[in-house]
């Protein structure tokens, strides 16, 4: 189980009081802070003997924490928390592995997560289905997945980094499925949570996404699609981060386009668009 915490300490507590109850015997457990300016993160994770922590050489954003830890997980199957989300059933690792092995080509398994105050993502007897993409505070997904699809792309920094996966993970041949039966529950911590930075990453995260991954002969529509996002949320987005992380010299568009553009085939495009989003 991997849960990076960045400055979150007590959501961090709350979350590995239920994480350490889970029943699975044979489950590893790590958490990685993310650079956190004080030693609250790792004061917290002695609390837990059980629990392993890491940090960061610097402060790498949450994409970046997702794979210092990723990389360094050993189990076949990694799942996926934030610090303020945790397995609502102490059973929820039995289930995920005995939803993993009948279902074998499915790369990853988005959870069924709860918010305050919404309910759930699906009815919890509903059937699985495949999805598009899926969320990044409950999911699990194979070690093979980043053996054969890779890691996040780290410059993304947050926001939008698992629509930008799923596409190469298809690609490679595996489902994104969901998996109503195994709930999550989502506090949403107010700490470091910024929704008009938030939806300035997702709208760049957007455009390179497609800039990189859509088929040559599908650039314009993607490129459309992106910018239409853009101008969709343009009265709640941080418009000044937004220019700079579209123009600016963090990661230039054209070194990056450069660096990571391999098109999907066609077909995994449009197999991604036919299919529905999580929540």
């Amino acid at each position: 189980m991997l849960i990076p915490s960045y400055v979150r300490a007590e959501d961090l507590r709350t979350t590995l009081s239920h994480t350490v109850a889970q029943r699975y015997r044979d489950k590893e457990i790590i958490v990685v802070d993310d650079g956190t300016p004080d030693s609250t993160i790792l004061d917290t994770v002695k609390q837990f003997p059980s629990v392993t922590y890491l940090r960061t050489p610097a402060n790498l954003g949450l994409i970046g924490a997702r794979n210092y830890g990723a990389a360094r997980c050993t189990g076949e199957f990694i799942v996926n928390l934030d610090d303020d989300s945790w397995l609502e059933d102490d059973s929820g690792l039995d289930l995920i592995v005995s939803f993993m092995r009948e279902h074998p080509r499915t790369g990853v398994a988005a959870l069924n997560i709860r918010l305050l105050g919404e309910g759930y993502l699906w009815r919890l007897d509903s059937d699985s289905i495949r999805l598009r993409t899926y969320k990044g505070c409950g999911n699990v997904y194979r070690q093979e997945v980043i053996r054969s699809a890779g890691e996040y792309i780290r410059e993304f920094y947050r926001q939008g980094e698992e629509v930008e996966r799923s596409l190469r993970i298809m690609d490679a041949g595996f489902e994104i499925r969901s998996a109503p039966g195994i709930r999550v529950f989502h506090a949403q911590s107010p700490i470091n949570r910024n929704r008009a930075r938030h939806l300035a990453f997702e709208a760049v995260n957007y455009l390179r996404k497609e800039l990189i991954r859509a088929p040559f002969w599908l650039l314009p529509l993607g490129c459309v699609r992106a910018l239409r996002f853009a101008v969709r949320h343009r009265r709640e987005i941080d418009r000044k981060l937004y220019f700079s992380e579209l123009f600016g010299t963090r990661v230039p568009l054209l070194t990056f386009v450069l660096r990571y553009r391999a098109p999907v085939s066609t077909r995994t495009y449009f197999a991604a668009l036919a299919l529905g989003r999580q929540g």
